[in-house]
Parts: C-alpha cells; structure tokens; sequence
C-alpha cells in the first residue's frame, strides 16, 4: 500500500501540465459515457496554441468544451463512436463527426488498429492495492487504455466502484499521469417520461415474454422502462439482465427483489452490462454491489454469448421500418441522430439462442424486438408515419431486414422471419397508424411488392385471392 501511495504521489499532477504534453496532430481518447471534465477545460484552453489534435469519445453526457470551439480554427477534430444530445447538432454544423461502429468490436477496433497517443478516463479514487476502477463505463476503456502511449486517469470522488468480470480496473502501475477533479460530478441522465403509447406497446411485447425467469436486454427509452415495471406488475420473477445498458428501472426491479438472475444460463446471479446511464441514486447502488458485474462490450455484445442465455429477450428502438421489415435507428435521412451501437448483435444473438430448439412463433424461448411509436410530429407538428414504403435517401439501415423478427408498435406485434415481401408488406401495414395504410399499401403496389387481388386475414398470417 506504502509503495502504491508513492507511485500515486509522483504521478500526481494537474490538468494543465497533462494539457500542456499535446502537441499538433496527436489522437486524443476521452474515453467511454463521462468524459474527463478537468482536462477537457485545460486541453480547450490550449485551443488556439494547436492544431489538428483529433479527439475520439463515445456518448459523452456533459458538453465537452473543446466541442465549443469554432471548427473552422482547425484545433480540434472530433470523433464519435455513438451520437447523443448536444452532438446532434454538432454533427449538422459539421463540428463533429461520427464513427461508424458495431458496440461489440470497439475493443478490437482499438487492439488492432486505432492509434492511441494519450488516453484520459475517469475513474475512482486508487483502493489500498493501487487499482482505479472505470466505474460504470467500462466498454470499451481498457482496451483504449492499453493501446495508449500516454496513459492519464482522472480520478472523481463521484464515481461508483463497479464489480466486473474482468477489465474493469487499471493499476497505478499502468498509468503515466493522475489528475483529481472532484468540482465536476460524473452526469446525471434523469430517466425518461413515460407515455400512455409507450404502455401500450409494453402490453402487447409483454405477452410473448416469459415470466419465469426471462433475461432481458432493453435499449435507451421510456419503452424499455415501461415494460420492465409491466413485467413487475405482472408477477415475473426471476428475471435476469444481460445488457448493454443498465438502467434505474432496473435498479427498481431489483431492489423489489424481481430481477435475481437465478434461473440465468450464463452469469447466474449476476446483473451483466457494460454502462450505465442513470441518476445518483442508481450510481449509489451499483457502489460495490456485488450482484453487479461489468463487462466489457466485446463480450456483453458478442451474439454468441448473448445467445448463452436462455428465454433471452432483446428490445430496442427504431426512427423509421420500411415495407420489407429494413430497420432505420441512426439517422433520420441523411441527417445522422444516433448510432450502430448493439442493436444488430442483440437481433442476432437473440435469434441464434431461439434457433436452438425453441419454437420462435411460441411464448416461450428467446426473441428480439424492435418496438416504436407508429408515428411522430415533424418540425412544423405535421404527424408522420415510421412505417415508410422505401428508407428517405440517405437514411442508414441499422438492421438487415433478413435479420429482423419481432417489430412492435401500439398497433400490434408481427413475425417477420420466413415472410415474403408481399407478406411483409401486408404485415408491417396492418401495425402502423390506420391514417398511414392506404397510403402504405398503394405505394407497395406501385413498386409492385403488393396486389390489390391479395387482401390480409391477419397481420403477417396469410394470403388470400
């Protein structure tokens, strides 16, 4: 401990002396979710001192203030492996730039090919055996950390220590510099409100789950968190967690003694994830919890791992469906709104454990759903449909439509692995809004997917002349 206290002594510096190593054309890595905040002020500071330093981050919460210079200056280029809040409209003023990623393969992204100058991660203070831990963003920070030429920590009293399976800590051995900051806390994310759509469409995906003893995977929403308190309300017990994402509505179940992970295949007992995204009180109990076990994305995201837990349920969103069931969750159009991020390994994970003997159709075994409200208001309020014919031009294609099964909105639930696209079609437009159908069907017969000869029995069932 004496020795570890020494290292941590003569490594101990500030943010401007850490600031003051970046040099022109240098790869900067802030890091996973809670971007390092001390730094951050001291590096923006230097701005107009440098020149081409690129900045990569992964779903920063706060605004970073180097994001706040003029990109014209040409100090900073910034990097996004994910796109949230305030960097939408980075993105549009073209001073940021997103990184096309599949969650999982961050870490190899970085093992194999990404060059590293200087890492900077927050993390907790140093324990008694010299280790910090990455707290409740650990996805992809050991690998960025590892490849690092220069190695930093910014060390927050605000951040919980969060057990993991592995690659959830770095030792002051490992690190070159130690920054304190504890004027900023780690960004709260207060959960988002629930709507009377969003319950409906629990109701309707909460009859396909299993209620002994299901493992769930939900995405960022009020759906997602509507649907766990359902299954509460609807008597699940032992309910399992094997995620990208851990949430408060999780912490709810948990503390309610519904989410046990007792019956879980693979980590039973354990809540696994790989972030967290909450407020202080879900920070406060992941703390030491041991029920809770981080893990890094290329194993919380590995479609094989996933498809080790049985009754696996994946739910997550989308901005636009088109006819043939091809799933839209990153832009809206060519404007860029979100990112990869699991959806795609969860789809396929999920799959993967339903082929294994367990009947798909049934309501029992592993499925993935990708839930949405049918409609929205545009910018001038007008209610469109995300149920489209075709994708908007430059729209990206998040999920295959080859690898979809389960779309969901406040309309209804509908199968689509195994359809035509003429069945397809007849599907998806009996789930969107019934001002939109019309509209829908006469577009398929234009592009000649669909007959007028041909009408529907029953969403994605049958074909009759």
């Amino acid at each position: 401990m004496k020795d570890n206290s020494i290292a941590y002594d003569k490594k101990l510096t500030t943010p401007e002396a850490v600031a003051a190593l970046v040099t022109d054309g240098m790869w900067i890595d802030y890091g996973c979710i809670q971007s390092p905040r001390a730094f951050d002020r001291a590096l923006a500071n230097r701005g107009a001192e440098l020149t081409d330093v690129k900045i990569r981050m992964l779903v920063t919460m706060n605004y970073p203030e180097v994001m706040k210079r003029d990109a014209a200056d040409g100090a900073f280029w910034i990097g996004n492996w994910h796109v949230l809040g305030k960097t939408r409209q980075l993105l549009q003023e073209n001073r940021a730039h997103y990184i096309p990623l599949h969650f999982g393969e961050g870490p190899r992204y970085y093992r194999e090919d990404r060059p590293v100058d200087m890492a900077i991660q927050t993390v907790t203070p140093m324990d008694s055996h010299g280790f910090f831990n990455f707290g409740p963003n650990i996805a992809l920070t050991r690998s960025l950390m590892e490849k690092a030429r220069i190695r930093v920590v910014e060390v927050n009293e605000s951040v919980p220590w969060v057990y993991g399976g592995y690659d959830e800590c770095i030792h002051i051995s490992e690190v070159d510099y130690v920054i304190e900051n504890n004027r900023d806390p780690i960004v709260e994310v207060p959960a988002p409100a629930l709507t009377e759509t969003d319950r409906n469409i629990a109701e309707r995906i909460a009859e396909y789950i299993p209620l002994d003893g299901p493992c769930l995977q939900i995405g960022i929403g009020s759906l997602p968190n509507q649907l766990l308190k359902m299954l509460g309300r609807m008597g699940a017990k032992d309910i399992g967690i094997h995620t990208e994402m851990l949430t408060e509505a999780m912490q709810e179940l948990a503390d309610a003694g519904l989410i046990t992970g007792r019956k879980k295949t693979l980590l039973p007992g354990k809540i696994v994830h790989t972030f967290a995204l909450g407020n202080r009180k879900l920070y406060d109990w992941m703390d030491r919890n041991p029920a809770i076990a981080g893990y890094p994305a290329d194993f919380t995201n590995d479609p094989y791992v996933i498809a080790m837990n049985r009754d696996f349920i994946s739910i997550n969103s989308a901005l636009a469906v088109d006819l043939q069931g091809q799933v839209s969750a990153e832009s809206i159009g060519w404007k860029h709104y979100s990112g990869t991020g699991g959806q795609p390994a969860f789809v396929r994970g999920a799959y993967y454990r339903s082929s294994r003997g367990q009947a798909p159709m049934g309501y029992s075994g592993s499925k993935s759903f990708i839930a949405f409200h049918s409609t929205y208001s545009d910018n001038d309020g007008t209610l469109q449909s995300r149920i489209v014919p075709v994708l908007s031009p430059g729209e990206i294609v998040t999920t295959p439509r080859s690898d979809v099964s389960y779309i969901a909105t406040e309309y209804g639930v509908v199968y689509l692995k195994g359809l035509s696209v003429p069945e397809r079609v007849i599907a998806l437009t009996g789930i969107a809004h019934p001002d939109f159908r019309d509209m829908l069907l006469e577009e398929a017969e234009k592009m000649g997917w669909v007959s007028k000869r041909w009408f529907m029995t029953g969403p994605g069932q049958d074909y009759s002349y």
